[in-house]
């Protein structure tokens, strides 16, 4: 059986710099039992009707506008071991690449545009104290937890 905590029993887990900042701790650290993984989930595009482009087209002079285009992708940090935990999290990415509809995928070498937004944020553990654990162990290692 397993625990979980969301934002609203942790809130500095919405908190984007906090997140970040157990990801430098953790890939850091892999060597010492903990593992990093940012796994590819799939592209997520939004694609404008052609009635909304036109209109765009004509009142501001635009002649196309681009798809928009995230890359998104399941995070995790792990802390193994019996006093361990998992964070676990959806990043998502705006690229600057075209999307090819054919093969479902960015044209050419994908393009970072933004930061990760970080969404979904769920820190597990095998028991109870898992939170408590996690926040102590942010705090020995100079994170405002």
């Amino acid at each position: 059986m397993g625990f979980s905590w969301t934002t609203s029993d942790f809130p500095k887990l919405a908190d984007p710099h906090f997140i970040d900042a157990v990801g430098h701790l953790v890939h850091a650290r892999q060597a010492e039992g903990y593992q990093f993984s940012m796994a590819l989930m799939g592209y997520q595009a939004l694609f404008y009707e052609p009635a909304f482009e036109e209109l765009v087209k004509k009142e501001t002079g635009i002649e196309r506008l681009q798809t928009v285009l995230h890359e998104i992708r399941r995070g995790s940090f792990l802390k193994e071991g019996a006093d361990g935990w998992e964070l676990s999290f959806r990043a998502d990415i705006l690229v600057r690449n075209e999307f090819d509809t054919a093969t479902r995928k960015p044209v050419g070498e994908v393009d970072y545009a933004s930061d990760l937004e970080y969404r979904d944020q769920v820190l597990y553990a095998t028991d109870e104290a898992g939170l408590e654990r996690f926040r102590t162990w942010c705090k020995e290692l100079g994170l405002e937890a």
